[in-house]
C-alpha cells in the first residue's frame, strides 16, 4: 500500500475513560506467513483493537517476547523455553501467562491502495477454527455500514473496518458470553486526584496500583500522562515507554512519546512514533502538526550543516506531513499553521489551498493570521476577502504597522480591479462590444463592490503614522464611489454630461490614488 510519508502538539490531558471500561482481553500472535502489506497489516490491527474497545468486546493484546508476564510465567516453570520462539504451538499456555480469553492469528492476504481486501484468521485457543473474509467475493452490505455509522469511519478505511468487525464477530461467536471482570476502583479516585490537581497524591496512588497491576499498561500510560502535565518530560517518556513494552500498539502512549521528544527538542524520534502512528491509520491532524513542524526542524538543522541532500529530504517529508494534514481537518490552527512552514518552504500553491479551506470562518484571530498570509502568497484577493469577513465583524480592528501593510495590499488589489472594470465596460461599450444593458449590469456589480469597499475601509483604523494619508485613500474610495454611480445613471439616462463628471471623478480619484501609494512607500 501506497505510505505517504506524513504534530500532535501539547493536548489537553483526558484520561481514555473507554480504556478503562473493559478488562476482558485476547492474545494476538504473529501470523505463520508474512502478510502481503505490512503496513495493511499494521491499520488492520489497530483498527481492530479500536473497533473492539470502542464496542466493549475486548482489549486486544499483542505478543512480545519480551513481555514481563511472559517472562515472569518462564521463569517460574510456567511456560517451557521454546513458547516464547514458537508462540503458535503454545497458545493455551501463552493465554493463561498473559490472562486473555483466546489466542488467534491473523494475516492480510489482499491490499492495495485503496486499502485492505481480504484476510485470514485462526483461533488457537481455547479451541481451534479458522475464518476468511474476501470484500471482493463478500461485498460490504447496508447492514455493516449502518452499524458502522456511529463510529465515524473514514470512508477511505471502510473496508478495513468492516473486515475487523467480521471477526470480531465471528470471534465471540466461538466463546461463550462471560461476564466482565470491573477495571480496579481506585482508578476513579485517580481521576478524580487528577481533576483537582492533587498531582502528588494521584502519582502515589498509580504507583501502588502498578506494585499490584505490573502487566496492566493502562496504569503507566496514565502516570505518564500527569507526568507530562506536570511537564516532566523525561519521566513521562519513561512511562510512556513502559506501557509501550507492554502493548506496542497502545497508541497513546506513541502519542506522549512524541510530544515529549519535542519537549525535548529530539525531532526524530517526534518523527519515528508519528511515523508508526500513520503506518496504522492511527494518525491524528494534530499528530501530522507535529511531525511536519519536526521535519521542517530537521531540514533547517540540516541546512546550517551544509547537509543539502539530507535537508532537502527532511523538507521534503516536511511538505508530505503538511499535505496529509491539509486533506485531514478543516481545523483553522492546524491550517494556519500548515501555511506559515508552506511559505518558509516556497509552496504557495500549498498555502493557497490551505486558506482557501478557511474563508468560511469567522474568528477575528484567525482572520486576522490569514490575511498577511494570503498576500505573501500572492492571493491579494483572497486576503481582501479575509478583510471583509474581519471587518463585518463586530470587534475593531486596529492592526499595527505590517499587518496593516497587508490589509493596505489586499484593498489596493481590489481598488486596481474595480478601476480596471470601470475601464474595461467603457472600452467594451464605445467597440460595441457590450450591449448597453449588459453595460449598466456590470456597472451595477462595479458600483456594488466600490460601495462595499468604502464601508470596509472606513472600519479598518490605521497605526498613527498612515492615518493622513489613509483619509486621502477613504477619499478616493468616495471620489471613485461617485463616478461609479454617474456612469450608472448615464447609462440609464444617456445624459452625456453624466458621463464627462464621472471621467474627471475617475481620472482625478486614479491620480489621487497614485500619490497615496507613492507617499505611503515613504512613510517610515
Amino acid at each position: 500500500m501506497r505510505d505517504i510519508v506524513l504534530s500532535s502538539l501539547i493536548a489537553l490531558l483526558a484520561l481514555p475513560s473507554l480504556l478503562f471500561a473493559q478488562s476482558s482481553a485476547v492474545l494476538l500472535l504473529p501470523p505463520p506467513n508474512p502478510p502481503v502489506a505490512a503496513d495493511a497489516q499494521e491499520q488492520l490491527i489497530g483498527i481492530c483493537r479500536t473497533l473492539w474497545e470502542r464496542t466493549r468486546w475486548w482489549t486486544l493484546v499483542t505478543f512480545h517476547k519480551e513481555s514481563p508476564s511472559l517472562l515472569r510465567a518462564r521463569r517460574e516453570g510456567q511456560l517451557p523455553p521454546e513458547a516464547l520462539e514458537r508462540p503458535l504451538d503454545y497458545a493455551p499456555a501463552l493465554c493463561t501467562a498473559m490472562g486473555t480469553q483466546l489466542a488467534f492469528w491473523l494475516r492480510v492476504t489482499k491490499a492495495d491502495e485503496k486499502g485492505v481486501g481480504a484476510i485470514e484468521a485462526r483461533l488457537l485457543a481455547p479451541a481451534q477454527a479458522s475464518f476468511a473474509s474476501d470484500l471482493q467475493e463478500q461485498p460490504i452490505t447496508e447492514q455493516e455500514r449502518t452499524k458502522l455509522q456511529p463510529l465515524k469511519v473514514p470512508p477511505s478505511q471502510l473496508g478495513a473496518w468492516v473486515l475487523a468487525w467480521r471477526l470480531g464477530q465471528w470471534l465471540r461467536e466461538q466463546l461463550p458470553q462471560t461476564t466482565q471482570t470491573p477495571p480496579p476502583t481506585d482508578l476513579k479516585g485517580v481521576s478524580e486526584l487528577v481533576a483537582a490537581g492533587r498531582w502528588d497524591e494521584a502519582i502515589k496512588t498509580l504507583d501502588r496500583l502498578i506494585a499490584e497491576n505490573p502487566e496492566d499498561p493502562r496504569l503507566f500510560l496514565q502516570l505518564g500522562q500527569i507526568y507530562e502535565r506536570l511537564e516532566r518530560w523525561d519521566e513521562a517518556a519513561l512511562e510512556y515507554r513502559r506501557a509501550l513494552q507492554l502493548q506496542g500498539d497502545l497508541w497513546e502512549a506513541w502519542r506522549g512519546i512524541a510530544r515529549t521528544a519535542a519537549k525535548r527538542g529530539r525531532w526524530e524520534t517526534v518523527l519515528d512514533a508519528i511515523r508508526r502512528l500513520h503506518r496504522a491509520g492511527q494518525s491524528q491532524p494534530a499528530d501530522l502538526a507535529l511531525a511536519a513542524q519536526a521535519a521542517a526542524t530537521l531540514a533547517q538543522a540540516a541546512d546550517q550543516r551544509g547537509r543539502d541532500k539530507e535537508a532537502e529530504a527532511f523538507r521534503t517529508e516536511s511538505i508530505a506531513w503538511d499535505e496529509a494534514l491539509l486533506q485531514a481537518t478543516d481545523e483553522p490552527r492546524w491550517l494556519l499553521e500548515a501555511s506559515y512552514r508552506l511559505l518558509r518552504h516556497q509552496r504557495r500553491d500549498l498555502v493557497v489551498t490551505a486558506l482557501t479551506k478557511l474563508t468560511a470562518i469567522k474568528d477575528p484571530l484567525s482572520l486576522e493570521q490569514a490575511i498577511p498570509l494570503a498576500v505573501a502568497a500572492q492571493r491579494p484577493d483572497l486576503a481582501f476577502q479575509f478583510l471583509l469577513q474581519r471587518l463585518n465583524g463586530t470587534t475593531p480592528y486596529a492592526p499595527s504597522r505590517e499587518p496593516f501593510q497587508a490589509c493596505r495590499k489586499a484593498m489596493d488589489a481590489e481598488t486596481v480591479r474595480l478601476f480596471e472594470a470601470v475601464r474595461d465596460a467603457l472600452a467594451a461599450l464605445d467597440k460595441g462590444l457590450l450591449k448597453p444593458e449588459e453595460f449598466l449590469q456590470r456597472l451595477q456589480s462595479i458600483n456594488a463592490d466600490a460601495d462595499r469597499l468604502l464601508k470596509a475601509a472606513h472600519k479598518l483604523q490605521p497605526p498613527e503614522p498612515f492615518a493622513p494619508l489613509y483619509r486621502r485613500r477613504l477619499l478616493v474610495y468616495e471620489l471613485f464611489l461617485q463616478a461609479t454611480t454617474l456612469l450608472r445613471e448615464w447609462a440609464e439616462t444617456k445624459d452625456a454630461l453624466n458621463r464627462t463628471r464621472a471621467v474627471v471623478l475617475y481620472d482625478f480619484a486614479r491620480a489621487e490614488l497614485e500619490n497615496v501609494w507613492a507617499q505611503e512607500r515613504q512613510v517610515k
